[in-house]
């Protein structure tokens, strides 16, 4: 699953438009009445435990421009206070009718500390919020920096800034600006929702779920929080988990796209098929240039048996991505190649050659020997069985499994097959070999130790799969080589395979063995022993 964050403020609905209902003070009040109707009512939840000093100008109205839900920054203002009563102007920065209410409770606690720098870093953070509120985030980037530069020490203006920075799309800076807010105030929910927000756009879910989990503790009713955590719990394929958090979500704030494709992704991999597709209807009518929304409704209508539909939200999804092998399986699941692979000139990766038993390949500058009176079996039988690998190791029950496994055997070039031979009496080869080239120039941070360790994630989500070794590098053939060994139970008994794979030329170079016990496995991989490469890997 590939959810994407936003490109645009406005356009194809991604997580700037939600930002936009979410986080601006512009919306403030506006997303968050349901809400606080209900955290009216949970009113144990503090926002912080933390002994933190009384607002003064320049804290409150950083907090203030990093859009805050009303309920939360009531119960943080009250619990914080100020040095200074908002006065006329002060309210009328932000444009939200309940504010001033909930400032007009403000009262100096403590007499304000004269400081040059904080009243200057004041002026510059007004003057940052003027061309934010006009979407000059550039300039307004510029701004904060600037008033950080006076004020370092404000948690709440590093949090106004890394919100400023999601909007120009820098994830990495927005990440970090996040992280020394919380340096300064680790109790504040924003800040971990921000931070949140910063690693689900740059994919690291798993932290990202993590930040989600931490500011909803502090604060239950966090939209951006929530919808980090959805998102983040559905591409690691946590659909079931993910499901509950973004319908709650998206009852709190109906208007907002993204959390629908989410959902609806979620439920068609789990098979709520016509929930999903209702979901995903409704979103793109928002966003109608969302390939991947397009794709997956046409996996939910071709799971209902309405193939021309299905067909049609399928060439959709390729026409907005062309370059996306899942789409084109989709789309034309009738054809034998990749239309980029027909497109590409020059020598293709299965150019080789076989005198006896030794092959060689000028392509890659291999040469290896396979075992005397071992039988070359056919480039169609060599794809039948990755294609057939594929739709095992994705399992039964993925309605994207048919896709999927075309797409990797139309980009997965088969060099060459060979078996023991003497097999007539059984049901499957004792000792196998099988080299593969899988293009990888649509994904190129696809490495050797990656693609294993997927591999081995894949096949623990089927249950049929013991792993006897975890992948590491080693040297075969003068080259450097990942290596992982597996055991994979089936009904005739145990197959053991072991995956060595190397990257050139822009592919994964894989060598599979294959064998009915760790002896046999043992005898075939010794005949890699004789592999020998020429030159450089590129």
């Amino acid at each position: 699953m590939y959810l994407q964050l936003p490109r645009r403020l406005k356009g194809a609905t991604p997580i700037l438009s939600f930002l936009c209902l979410l986080l601006p003070p512009h919306c403030f009040g506006q997303v968050a009445t349901k809400a606080s109707e209900k955290t009216e009512n949970t009113a144990a939840h503090s926002p912080s435990r933390e002994k933190l000093s009384p607002f003064d100008e320049l804290e409150l109205f950083a907090f203030l421009a990093a859009g805050p839900s009303e309920s939360y920054a009531k119960q943080v203002i009250e619990a914080r206070g100020a040095t200074f009563t908002p006065d006329a102007t002060f309210m009328a920065s932000f444009a939200n009718p309940s504010l001033p209410e909930i400032l007009r409770s403000v009262s100096a606690r403590s007499p304000r500390a004269i400081s040059p720098h904080r009243d200057a870093a004041y002026e510059l953070l007004r003057r940052a919020w003027v061309a934010q509120q006009h979407r000059f985030f550039a300039a307004a980037s510029e701004t904060y920096q600037r008033a950080l530069d006076l004020a370092p020490n404000s948690a709440t203006l590093h949090l106004a800034y890394a919100f400023n920075l999601l909007f120009l799309q820098n994830y990495p800076a927005a990440e970090t600006q996040s992280r020394n807010s919380l340096k300064l105030w680790p109790e504040n929910a924003e800040a971990h929702a921000s931070l949140a927000l910063s690693l689900t756009a740059q994919k690291q879910f798993a932290e990202a779920e993590s930040e989600s989990r931490e500011s909803l503790r502090i604060f239950p009713e966090n939209h951006s929080a929530m919808l980090a955590l959805g998102i983040s719990l559905a591409h690691e394929e946590k659909f079931k988990e993910a499901i509950p958090i973004l319908q709650k979500l998206i009852a709190a704030v109906p208007k907002m796209p993204e959390p629908r494709k989410a959902l609806g992704i979620s439920q068609v991999k789990t098979g709520e098929i016509d929930e999903g597709t209702s979901q995903l209807r409704v979103y793109l009518q928002n966003a109608p240039l969302d390939a991947e929304a397009h794709y997956y409704l046409g996996v939910a209508l071709r799971s209902k048996g309405y193939s021309e539909e299905a067909a049609l939200q399928f060439a959709e999804a390729l026409r907005l991505e062309p370059n996306n092998l899942q789409y084109e399986a989709a789309a034309h699941p009738f054809a034998t190649r990749s239309a980029t692979d027909e497109a590409v000139p020059g020598p293709k990766p299965e150019d080789g050659s076989i005198s006896k038993n030794i092959y060689t390949n000028k392509f890659f500058g291999f040469v290896y020997e396979f075992p005397k009176g071992w039988i070359r079996l056919s480039s169609d039988a060599a794809r039948a069985t990755l294609e057939a690998g594929g739709k095992f190791i994705l399992g039964g029950d993925d309605p994207t499994q048919v896709d999927v496994s075309t797409a990797a055997a139309r980009k997965g070039h088969p060099l060459l097959y060979v078996v023991e031979g003497g097999i007539g009496k059984q049901s499957i080869p004792v000792k196998t070999v099988m080299v593969t080239a899988l293009d990888i120039g649509t994904t190129p941070r696809l490495t050797p130790g990656s693609f294993l360790k997927s591999v081995s994630e894949q096949f623990q989500h089927t249950g049929a799969l013991v792993i006897n070794e975890a992948p590491a590098e080693i040297a075969l053939g003068g080259r450097s080589f990942w290596k992982a060994t597996f055991a994979v139970q089936t009904t005739i008994g145990s197959i053991y395979t072991t995956e060595f794979v190397t990257a050139d030329k822009g592919y994964l170079l894989i060598f599979v063995i294959g064998g009915q016990g760790p002896e046999n496995l043992h005898e075939a991989e010794k005949s890699l022993e004789s592999i020998r490469f020429s030159g450089t890997p590129n």
